[in-house]
């Protein structure tokens, strides 16, 4: 892996495509024993899933390889009784990205009550959504933020270093663009280190990431949110109409929203996971 000092911003080192399927007829969850096979081969698969697309993937080591074409890397379920078959203002969105063998790589799950607060704070609806990963301990919050009438969409998240540093990331969105395109700009030189394309007039909706960073496309971390995001690029016009409805609404008093306890332990005290007991009285 190159050293932060040697790294070049440029090339594109790593590409992910999230490829959303336009029909509900694919290959990975045709029959009842396929997925009981998916199920027995990881607990994340739940019973309520839905296989939404899959995941394709491109990688190279430096600037000087070729990038070789992508290849299935694995597939995307969406938990359907938290957002297909719920009411309209209940519904949250989670989504789970497996690898081919139907490992679990990643979890998108969206804040609801975060979601509202923001929107209160900004008069207009914001999505959130945590990302969970599994190669790190920790849980990234995605969150969507107000920069002005005249700015584009505009989002932002963290993630943790060696040494108690931290790397920050603006993901907005691209002023001209046929599809939902954004770019990922990190705070330390204000580079722009990765975008994201969609496929215009693609009937399922193809969101495919390309990583200009060497040290972030070795991320795996930073790589897991950027496929998360890709794929709530599909989904944040409903989730923004759901939340303008359900907000109005609750300023009225004809109706509560209420949090899913998947969603509340999320919000469990981390600090009994991270630090030692003697530190607990100093905090």
């Amino acid at each position: 892996m190159p050293k932060d000092n040697e790294r070049k911003v440029g090339p594109i080192y790593r590409i992910f495509s999230q490829d959303l399927y336009a029909t509900g007829f694919h290959t990975e969850g045709f029959g009842f024993r396929q997925e009981e096979m998916w199920r027995s081969k990881s607990r994340q698969f739940s019973k309520d899933a839905d296989i939404i697309g899959k995941i394709e993937e491109a990688r190279r080591s430096d600037d000087k390889t070729k990038l070789p074409p992508v290849k299935k890397f694995g597939f995307i379920i969406l938990r359907q009784s938290l957002w297909e078959n719920a009411d309209d203002l209940e519904k949250r969105l989670v989504v789970k990205l497996f690898s081919n063998s139907g490992g679990w790589v990643a979890t998108m799950e969206e804040m609801v009550a975060e979601e509202y607060a923001m929107s209160f704070a900004s008069d207009r609806p914001l999505v959130a959504f945590t990302v969970l990963s599994r190669e790190s301990e920790f849980v990234t919050y995605v969150r969507q933020f107000r920069r002005g009438g005249t700015s584009t969409e505009n989002y932002a998240f963290y993630i943790i270093g060696p040494k108690g540093t931290f790397d920050a990331f603006r993901i907005e969105g691209a002023r001209v663009s046929l599809g939902d395109d954004f770019r990922v700009i990190r705070l330390n030189g204000n580079e722009t280190v990765a975008e994201i394309d969609s496929k215009f007039g693609d009937m399922g909706g193809e969101y495919v990431v390309k990583i200009k960073d060497p040290i972030l496309a070795a991320n795996e971390w930073f790589c897991r949110v950027l496929q998360c995001f890709s794929i709530m690029i599909a989904f944040r016009a409903k989730i923004r109409k759901k939340i303008d409805n359900g907000f109005h609404k609750w300023k009225k008093g004809k109706w509560e929203p209420s949090q899913h306890r998947y969603e509340v332990s999320l919000l469990a005290n981390p600090r009994k996971l991270t630090l030692k007991t003697d530190e607990l009285e100093q905090v």
